[in-house]
């Protein structure tokens, strides 16, 4: 894999400069207030798991994590920062006879939680989180009872966050309706947050955490971040203190497609991929955005990266180091895909932070 050593070159496209021109006079955004990426610090491959047609890997703390689908669909697989395969665990919980794993995530000690379902040995079905040590074996289970999990990580207390949705959402008038509920593998359930009505009250509310690149879930050290991208919200829970803040994520014109990955740095700083696509002039335009949630503002901005945002032809070759998706974070690296990364994935660190204004956040709206 070739490995960029000189410095990327500016390229403004035409959703960045409509986000510059969104704001005139004092108020405008220059070039030199965005936050700029890097060259790639670190690159490595995944031929194992990043392919064509392959199920998309998740990567969190430091790892990237391959749940199997059709070799044995209880099994997951877990790389490192280097590409080099260091763990391989059969997933289930005491007692079960077929199991599928949904998604999975790293523990802080070097091991695997997932969340999925199966068919007990005596004939039940069964939802449930499992954990494994670093050697891959089985350590923890619990179950969730009626919760359909979709999305799991685990906080440095050992407890673990999953966001998802009640089975019966839309049939009893007392179920459940929060999608992101907080484990104990000793206590069981100990909390559970967020209405599904909260984020949307349409017939397939559910697809916003169901459905791929719709919703994001990450835990650092000191709090849970969603990212529910399809309805433009955005939300932290303190990991200590449990305390909800919620943003409305203001759109930018011109970047209304899929979402293309979400990751919060170890500072704290949150950022997510945007991909869109134009019937008008066939071309798609893909970049990375620094997503700016200030305490006491209702309201998180997109501000663009510079030098991620490129417009080009989806039927020709992307031009070099073209940003496609963002996998994670890795400290205060983001892990990302780019055009020349092959089968694999490369480190950058975004600096400069972006100097935004309560006025340029109303002007977005």
């Amino acid at each position: 894999m070739k490995i960029r050593k000189q410095i990327l070159q500016l390229v403004l496209s035409a959703p960045l400069l409509m986000c510059l021109g969104a704001v005139s006079g004092a108020q405008q955004i220059g070039e030199q207030d965005l936050p700029t990426l890097s060259p790639p610090l670190h690159t490595a491959l995944y031929p194992e798991v990043m392919c064509e047609r392959c199920i998309v890997p998740i990567w969190d703390h430091g790892y990237l994590l391959h749940v199997e689908f059709d070799r044995d669909p209880a099994v997951v697989t877990m790389y490192d920062r280097v590409g080099k395969k260091v763990l391989e665990a059969r997933m289930e919980p005491p007692g079960a006879a077929k199991v599928t794993i949904q998604s999975a995530g790293a523990t802080q000690t070097g091991g695997i939680v997932a969340i999925g379902g199966g068919i007990m040995t005596d004939g039940s079905g069964q939802r449930f989180i499992v954990k494994s040590d670093a050697t891959g074996r089985n350590i923890q289970s619990v179950e969730v009872g009626d919760f359909y999990p979709r999305q799991v990580c685990e906080t440095s207390d050992g407890t673990v966050w999953v966001l998802g949705f009640e089975s019966n959402y839309g049939d009893k008038a007392d179920a459940n309706k929060n999608v992101l509920r907080h484990y104990s593998f000793e206590k069981g359930l100990l909390g559970s947050f967020v209405s599904l009505d909260s984020i949307s009250k349409s017939y397939d509310a559910g697809l916003h955490v169901s459905a791929p690149r719709k919703s994001f879930l990450s835990c650092s050290k000191e709090r849970v971040s969603v990212l529910f991208w399809s309805a433009a919200q955005y939300l932290q829970i303190d990991a200590s203190t449990e305390k909800l803040t919620r943003w409305r994520v203001a759109m930018l014109s011109g970047i209304r497609g899929k979402a293309g990955g979400f990751a919060v740095t170890e500072e704290g700083r949150s950022f997510a991929g945007l991909s869109d696509f134009s019937d008008q002039d066939n071309t798609r335009t893909t970049g990375l955005y620094e997503l700016k949630a200030d305490s006491g503002t209702p309201v998180a901005t997109l501000v663009p990266v510079a030098g991620t945002i490129t417009k080009y032809d989806p039927n020709k070759i992307a031009p070099d180091d073209t940003f496609f998706y963002l996998w994670g974070a890795d400290g205060n690296e983001l892990v990302m895909e780019r055009q020349g990364d092959g089968r694999g994935l490369s480190w950058a660190r975004v600096s400069g932070p972006a100097t935004m204004t309560t006025k340029f956040a109303q002007l977005q709206q």
